[in-house]
C-alpha cells in the first residue's frame, strides 16, 4: 500500500494535482441534492442516527463516495474559467453496506479509496488528463 500510494501520489503531483481531505460524515441534505449520483448505492449507505444516548435530529451518512461532500465547495471555488483547472486528489476511507458477508483483506464494508476530482475549461483538457491517469494505472 505504501509503495503504491507513494508512486501514484508523486506522479499526480507532477501533474499539478493537490491532495485534499473532505469530511467523512455527509449531511443528509447533501445526499438528497446528489440523489441521481447516489441512487445506485443508496441502499448501501451507512447512517449515524445517535450520538451516545441522544437521537440525532437529522441522520448523517458515513461517506459512501465523496462527490456529495466535495461538489458544493466546487460551486464556491469555481466562479469563472480563470479558476480552472481545479485538480484535487483524495486518499480516504469509504463505507458501503453492499453485501452480507465481507471478506477480510479482500473487501470489507470500509475500504481505502483514491479518487481524483478535477474540473477543466474544455473537454479536450479533461480527456488528456484521463489518458495520463490511465497510463499510471497500467
Amino acid at each position: 500500500w505504501e509503495e503504491l500510494k507513494a508512486f501514484f501520489d508523486g506522479e499526480v503531483k507532477k501533474m499539478g494535482v493537490e491532495n485534499c481531505y473532505f469530511p467523512m460524515f455527509v449531511p443528509e441534505s447533501n445526499l438528497i441534492k446528489e440523489k441521481d449520483h447516489v441512487e445506485g448505492f443508496a441502499p448501501e449507505v451507512a447512517w449515524v442516527t445517535k450520538s451516545g444516548d441522544t437521537e440525532l435530529d437529522v441522520p448523517i451518512a458515513v461517506r459512501p463516495t465523496s462527490e456529495t461532500v466535495m461538489y458544493p465547495y466546487y460551486a464556491d471555488w469555481i466562479r469563472s474559467h480563470r479558476d480552472l483547472p481545479l485538480k484535487l486528489n483524495q486518499w480516504c476511507n469509504v463505507v458501503r453496506w453492499e453485501f452480507k458477508h465481507p471478506t477480510p483483506f479482500i473487501r470489507s464494508r470500509e475500504f481505502l479509496w483514491q479518487e481524483g476530482h478535477t474540473a477543466y475549461a474544455t473537454k479536450a483538457e479533461a480527456d488528456e488528463e484521463v489518458k495520463q491517469i490511465l497510463d499510471l494505472y497500467r
